[in-house]
């Protein structure tokens, strides 16, 4: 018969065992946890712009639409019950980033050597102590989610190539549900989520003739299975047409040409005034032109504008080149121009749908002006604001790595790269304005990459003094 002091000291023993086989694991956890919360805690209760205030007054007034995915807006709602106060939702995702990117540091330690847990603890505060990343962390918007989910979804796709698809259940039932969570959280997401569940069910099949029907199954009903909470909570939908903006901004772009004929212009000026639509045409925003525009009569000659638009980039391929790269500068370009619309990154947290008044806890505290003057600082500087904010820079620096990985090493590196070159195509395509938070997964993945490079230079190391001895 175990005596209580007996069963005590076993349970002493697994914890001790638990605590000693992921100690580094726990260290890299714990940093990333206490520096964003004291980021969290010093511009409390956290980051919000116009859409954060209008997911918080529909959790408030129990009246939802999906002018952002209910989905997300139902997690600040959960949230929220624990405890009614915004910055619950920027710990959420603290904790939410936190487990993510132990998890890969864990994945990628393949060999516990001091040297690349010292490596991974330097690089972990570097990332953190960068504005882009602690600010993010605690800016209440889908985006900041979403981008994470892309990063998990990176990690376990690297998980899948390392282990040649030979995984368990379970680990497919963990990437479907994450896959359906990326769906979900940001409108776009589900385009990704549908293309890397088709791609990876093939693979699966032509790899190990395993799971490749419960990745699909598993998947497409916990995206069903999600939508249906739309339905539970009369989640009404939202008048504006996600198409619309774009094209008044594309046919917009001719008119400013002196492209359009004018039986065409004819056509478009039934929707839009032909001086308003010139005087508030902007490259990098979409909203200026939408916003003057009769959208019930736009919603009358849509096909007739869409046709338009089809007609014009036939006719001027030239043209729409130009288009195409003047509104995806953000993207591509790793530098910001002087006359671009968008945000990098704020701490004003002031709106014109902040009704509650909701300011700073700590404004008028001598750390919170510091760092505040800090990241300003940073932003005016042309060279660090690329250095530490350009998701474009950091993409090319992904590619870099990736070369490097798949030339020196024989990695697979696109599939990892995957889920982030289709949300940049699905953003150029449907991008509203030149906001670096639509491209944030950028700079995840390349943070990622880095630790992939450090996994490999350390398996190098270790190969070449086996060969030594």
């Amino acid at each position: 018969m175990i005596t209580k002091k007996a069963s005590k000291g076993c349970i002493h023993i697994k914890i001790n065992i638990v605590l000693n086989k992921y100690k580094n694991d726990i260290i890299i956890f714990t940093i990333c946890f206490l520096i964003l919360s004291s980021f969290l805690y010093i511009f409390s209760p956290g980051i919000l712009s116009y859409d954060s205030y209008n997911q918080l007054t529909q959790i408030k007034n129990c009246s939802f639409d999906n002018w952002h995915p209910f989905f997300h807006t139902f997690i600040e709602m959960i949230l929220l019950k624990f405890w009614n106060n915004p910055s619950i939702i920027g710990l959420f995702q603290i904790i939410t980033f936190s487990l993510i990117w132990t998890g890969a540091c864990h994945y990628t330690r393949k060999e516990d050597s001091k040297k690349t847990i010292i490596i991974q603890i330097v690089a972990t505060i570097l990332i953190i102590l960068n504005p882009i990343n602690f600010l993010y962390a605690i800016t209440l918007w889908k985006d900041i989610l979403y981008s994470y989910f892309i990063l998990l979804v990176s990690l376990l796709i690297k998980i899948l190539i390392d282990k040649n698809y030979k995984t368990n259940r379970n680990f497919i039932i963990l990437f479907a549900i994450t896959l359906a969570f990326l769906g979900k959280i940001r409108y776009n997401g589900l385009y990704i989520a549908i293309i890397l569940m088709v791609l990876f069910s093939l693979l699966l099949y032509k790899k190990v003739r395993k799971h490749f029907i419960l990745l699909p199954l598993i998947t497409i009903l916990s995206i069903l299975s999600i939508s249906s909470l739309n339905v539970l909570y009369n989640v009404k939908s939202n008048e504006k047409d996600a198409i619309e903006p774009k094209v008044m901004q594309y046919l917009t772009y001719y008119i400013k040409n002196k492209k359009i004929s004018q039986k065409d212009l004819q056509k478009i000026t039934r929707v839009a005034n032909k001086k308003a639509l010139l005087k508030n045409y902007n490259d990098s925003y979409t909203d200026n032109t939408y916003g003057i525009i009769n959208h019930k009569e736009y919603k009358r000659q849509k096909k007739v504008l869409l046709n338009l638009c089809i007609k014009y980039s036939l006719k001027y391929p030239l043209s729409s080149m130009d288009f195409a790269l003047k509104t995806t500068s953000f993207i591509w370009n790793p530098t910001f121009p002087k006359k671009r619309i968008g945000l990098i990154i704020t701490t004003d947290i002031n709106s014109t749908n902040n009704i509650e008044n909701i300011q700073p806890y700590h404004k008028d505290e001598k750390y919170y002006q510091s760092i505040n003057t800090t990241i300003q600082h940073t932003l005016e500087n042309d060279i660090t604001k690329i250095l530490l904010y350009s998701a474009a820079l950091y993409f090319y620096l992904t590619i870099i790595i990736a070369i490097i990985l798949k030339v020196k090493w024989k990695y697979k590196t696109l599939l990892i790269i995957l889920p982030n070159i289709l949300n940049l195509i699905i953003i150029a395509l449907s991008n509203p304005i030149h906001d670096i938070r639509y491209i944030y997964p950028n700079i995840l993945i390349f943070y990622f990459f880095i630790l992939i490079l450090i996994e490999k230079v350390g398996k190098n190391d270790e190969t070449n003094k086996k060969i030594n001895e």
